[in-house]
């Protein structure tokens, strides 16, 4: 963890405000495993696509942590390390909720499995937004310069949708 980062905070809501930046972080990872994992196994169902994006959320959360806490100087024990490493690092996970709820609606035959792959594409560009606009306003940005903000990291989802669809 850097040594700015934020203390930890024990609300989810407070730790997703206290680091916005990795909960679009992994929107990005995820989005871009979304959209690779449908091109290159276009027979993948909804369930199958949705436990993709479990299993890479968990992962980059285990390699943040790890990473963290194999990095971390402090003279705390390794438990006391771990705490304030997932503590911080929990925004990780927060595109679990969002993405995963179209996948889901997919899964249970709600809708079919491509209109739930561009659902979650498209829940993952808006949620960048959401991510980049707060992210700016948090560190004191005017409200222009966090829409502008919000408006580079949801391109960067658009940027993936447009790699797909051109694939």
């Amino acid at each position: 963890m850097p040594a700015s980062a934020p203390q930890p905070t024990t609300t989810p809501r407070r730790r997703f405000t206290s680091n916005t930046s990795l909960a679009v972080y992994a929107t990005i990872v995820a989005t871009a495993v979304i959209a690779g994992t449908d091109d290159l196994e276009p027979g993948w169902s909804s369930w199958q696509l949705l436990i993709a994006l479990v299993s890479t959320l968990v992962v980059l959360m285990f390699a943040e942590v790890y990473s963290d806490v194999l990095g971390d100087p402090s003279p705390d024990t390794l438990r006391e390390r771990l705490r304030r490493s997932v503590s911080y690092r929990w925004p990780v996970l927060d595109p679990l909720v969002p993405m995963g709820i179209p996948l889901l609606l997919g899964g249970l035959g709600i809708i079919d499995d491509d209109a739930a792959v561009w659902a979650t594409l498209g829940v993952a560009v808006a949620f960048l937004a959401f991510g980049g606009t707060t992210t700016a306003r948090l560190r004191g940005r005017p409200w222009h310069r966090a829409l502008l903000a919000g408006m580079v990291s949801a391109l960067v989802g658009v940027v993936i949708i447009v790699l797909k669809a051109l694939h």
